[in-house]
């Protein structure tokens, strides 16, 4: 074994203080940078999820939407396959935007990761969806 390790004049045997400093530095850097570009994909997996689930409410509304009345129902966890209506993904906390009853008109919003400030239909920072009867 004693011929695969390094010598150096003081140690005849194992690695110098500075190369060990240089891979601890190599290791550093490389963890930094690949900390940061996880931590961006999660936020962008994250706000896939919230327009998929403003998307699967907004056609469970739209499929509940009575005409003899000339509104929309109020909501349902029923309407889902799982029983449950979607959540936002990072807080665990209900979408809100659901019509109330008889309600004329509805807007289901998500605010996107990143966001500073009030979610509105018209904020880049929003992901919404309306009534389309």
């Amino acid at each position: 074994m004693k011929k695969f390790l390094p010598k150096s004049v003081n140690n005849q045997q194992g690695f110098t203080l500075v190369e060990l400093l240089v891979v601890v530095t190599i290791i550093g850097v490389l963890s930094v940078v690949g900390i940061t570009i996880f931590t961006g994909a999660q936020g962008k997996a994250r706000d896939s999820r919230r327009k998929a689930d403003i998307d699967s409410i907004s056609k469970a509304i739209e499929v509940h939407f009575d005409q003899t009345a000339g509104g929309y129902l109020p909501g349902s966890d029923t309407w889902f396959s799982s029983g449950v209506a979607p959540k936002d993904p990072a807080t665990a906390v209900n979408y809100t935007g659901w019509p109330n009853a008889a309600s004329k008109t509805y807007s289901v919003c998500a605010t996107l990761e990143g966001a500073t400030g009030a979610c509105t239909t018209t904020s880049a920072t929003c992901y919404c969806r309306s009534q389309q009867q």
